[in-house]
Protein backbone atom coordinates (compact mmCIF):
# COMPACT_ATOMS: atom_id res chain seq x y z
CA UNK A 1 0.00 0.00 0.00
CA UNK A 2 2.83 2.41 0.75
CA UNK A 3 4.25 1.96 -2.77
CA UNK A 4 0.95 3.06 -4.29
CA UNK A 5 0.78 6.07 -1.98
CA UNK A 6 4.38 6.92 -2.73
CA UNK A 7 3.78 6.99 -6.49
CA UNK A 8 0.57 8.95 -6.10
CA UNK A 9 2.07 11.59 -3.87
CA UNK A 10 5.31 11.76 -5.80
CA UNK A 11 3.35 12.67 -8.91
CA UNK A 12 1.20 15.13 -6.96
CA UNK A 13 4.32 16.72 -5.49
CA UNK A 14 5.85 16.96 -8.97
CA UNK A 15 2.82 18.84 -10.30
CA UNK A 16 2.76 21.12 -7.27
CA UNK A 17 6.39 22.05 -7.87
CA UNK A 18 5.66 22.61 -11.58
CA UNK A 19 2.85 25.00 -10.61
CA UNK A 20 5.24 26.88 -8.35
CA UNK A 21 7.88 27.09 -11.09
CA UNK A 22 5.34 28.40 -13.60
CA UNK A 23 4.21 31.03 -11.11
CA UNK A 24 7.80 32.03 -10.40
CA UNK A 25 8.60 32.23 -14.11
CA UNK A 26 5.59 34.37 -14.90
CA UNK A 27 6.32 36.65 -11.94
CA UNK A 28 9.90 37.00 -13.14
CA UNK A 29 9.38 37.50 -16.86
CA UNK A 30 5.86 38.84 -17.44
CA UNK A 31 7.20 42.35 -17.93
CA UNK A 32 8.79 41.20 -21.20
CA UNK A 33 5.33 40.80 -22.75
CA UNK A 34 4.12 44.30 -21.87
CA UNK A 35 3.89 45.31 -25.52
CA UNK A 36 1.38 42.63 -26.51
CA UNK A 37 -1.97 42.72 -24.73
CA UNK A 38 -2.93 39.18 -25.77
CA UNK A 39 0.34 37.75 -24.45
CA UNK A 40 0.06 39.51 -21.12
CA UNK A 41 -3.54 38.35 -20.68
CA UNK A 42 -2.52 34.79 -21.55
CA UNK A 43 0.39 34.85 -19.08
CA UNK A 44 -1.73 36.26 -16.28
CA UNK A 45 -4.48 33.77 -17.00
CA UNK A 46 -1.96 30.90 -16.97
CA UNK A 47 -0.58 32.12 -13.65
CA UNK A 48 -4.05 32.36 -12.12
CA UNK A 49 -4.98 28.88 -13.37
CA UNK A 50 -1.74 27.49 -11.87
CA UNK A 51 -2.56 29.14 -8.56
CA UNK A 52 -6.04 27.61 -8.57
CA UNK A 53 -4.65 24.20 -9.49
CA UNK A 54 -1.97 24.39 -6.81
CA UNK A 55 -4.56 25.32 -4.17
CA UNK A 56 -6.76 22.46 -5.40
CA UNK A 57 -3.81 20.06 -5.18
CA UNK A 58 -3.06 20.97 -1.58
CA UNK A 59 -6.74 20.65 -0.66
CA UNK A 60 -6.84 17.26 -2.41
CA UNK A 61 -3.81 16.20 -0.40
CA UNK A 62 -5.50 17.25 2.82
CA UNK A 63 -8.74 15.43 1.98
CA UNK A 64 -6.98 12.18 1.14
CA UNK A 65 -5.25 11.82 4.51
CA UNK A 66 -6.27 9.33 7.16
CA UNK A 67 -6.61 12.20 9.60
CA UNK A 68 -9.30 13.87 7.47
CA UNK A 69 -11.08 10.62 6.68
CA UNK A 70 -11.17 9.78 10.39
CA UNK A 71 -13.10 13.01 10.96
CA UNK A 72 -10.32 15.03 12.54
CA UNK A 73 -10.11 17.83 10.00
CA UNK A 74 -9.47 20.35 12.76
CA UNK A 75 -6.01 18.79 13.32
CA UNK A 76 -5.14 19.38 9.68
CA UNK A 77 -6.56 22.88 9.83
CA UNK A 78 -4.36 23.68 12.82
CA UNK A 79 -1.26 22.40 11.02
CA UNK A 80 -1.98 23.96 7.61
CA UNK A 81 -3.98 27.08 8.46
CA UNK A 82 -1.22 29.61 7.77
CA UNK A 83 -0.17 28.15 4.37
CA UNK A 84 -3.80 28.02 3.25
CA UNK A 85 -4.46 31.60 4.31
CA UNK A 86 -1.25 32.79 2.66
CA UNK A 87 -2.19 30.96 -0.56
CA UNK A 88 -5.61 32.62 -0.60
CA UNK A 89 -4.10 36.04 0.11
CA UNK A 90 -1.49 35.58 -2.60
CA UNK A 91 -4.20 34.59 -5.07
CA UNK A 92 -6.20 37.72 -4.21
CA UNK A 93 -3.10 39.88 -4.61
CA UNK A 94 -2.31 38.29 -7.99
CA UNK A 95 -5.87 38.69 -9.30
CA UNK A 96 -5.95 42.33 -8.16
CA UNK A 97 -2.59 43.10 -9.73
CA UNK A 98 -3.40 41.32 -12.99
CA UNK A 99 -6.76 43.01 -13.36
CA UNK A 100 -5.31 46.43 -12.72
CA UNK A 101 -2.38 45.87 -15.09
CA UNK A 102 -4.59 44.61 -17.92
CA UNK A 103 -7.03 47.50 -17.54
CA UNK A 104 -4.15 49.98 -17.27
CA UNK A 105 -2.37 48.29 -20.20
CA UNK A 106 -5.24 49.21 -22.50
CA UNK A 107 -4.55 52.91 -21.90
CA UNK A 108 -0.79 52.86 -22.53
CA UNK A 109 1.02 49.54 -23.06
CA UNK A 110 4.61 50.80 -22.99
CA UNK A 111 4.29 53.42 -20.30
CA UNK A 112 5.99 52.27 -17.14
CA UNK A 113 4.70 55.19 -15.07
CA UNK A 114 2.22 53.39 -12.87
CA UNK A 115 0.02 55.08 -10.31
CA UNK A 116 1.43 54.93 -6.80
CA UNK A 117 -1.27 52.50 -5.64
CA UNK A 118 -0.49 50.07 -8.49
CA UNK A 119 3.21 50.30 -7.71
CA UNK A 120 2.48 49.57 -4.05
CA UNK A 121 0.30 46.59 -5.01
CA UNK A 122 3.04 45.31 -7.32
CA UNK A 123 5.66 45.56 -4.55
CA UNK A 124 3.39 43.91 -1.98
CA UNK A 125 2.59 41.04 -4.35
CA UNK A 126 6.27 40.52 -5.21
CA UNK A 127 7.32 40.63 -1.55
CA UNK A 128 4.51 38.25 -0.59
CA UNK A 129 5.43 35.69 -3.26
CA UNK A 130 8.56 34.23 -1.52
CA UNK A 131 6.48 33.66 1.61
CA UNK A 132 3.87 31.89 -0.50
CA UNK A 133 6.53 29.78 -2.29
CA UNK A 134 8.17 28.76 0.98
CA UNK A 135 4.97 27.88 2.83
CA UNK A 136 3.41 26.11 -0.13
CA UNK A 137 6.51 24.00 -0.82
CA UNK A 138 6.85 23.17 2.87
CA UNK A 139 3.19 22.15 3.04
CA UNK A 140 3.46 20.04 -0.09
CA UNK A 141 6.49 18.24 1.34
CA UNK A 142 4.77 17.81 4.69
CA UNK A 143 1.75 16.27 3.00
CA UNK A 144 3.92 13.56 1.49
CA UNK A 145 4.76 12.34 5.01
CA UNK A 146 3.33 8.82 5.43
CA UNK A 147 2.30 9.60 9.02
CA UNK A 148 -0.74 11.47 7.68
CA UNK A 149 -1.96 8.35 5.91
CA UNK A 150 -1.73 5.86 8.75
CA UNK A 151 -3.40 5.40 12.11
CA UNK A 152 -0.70 6.53 14.52
CA UNK A 153 -0.45 7.43 18.15
CA UNK A 154 0.17 11.14 17.52
CA UNK A 155 -3.38 11.45 16.21
CA UNK A 156 -4.90 9.93 19.33
CA UNK A 157 -2.66 12.02 21.58
CA UNK A 158 -3.69 15.18 19.71
CA UNK A 159 -7.34 14.37 20.30
CA UNK A 160 -6.94 14.19 24.07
Amino acid sequence: MFKLSYKRFASLLFFQLVFLCVDLGINSFSYLARGDKVSIIFLFLAQDVCLILSFTAIIFSLYSTYVYQAGMAHLLYEKFRVPLLVAMMYFILCISLHTWQVVDHHKSPYLFQWPKALTALFIIQRLFSPLYYYLYKRSALKMSDPRFYENLDWITSAIK
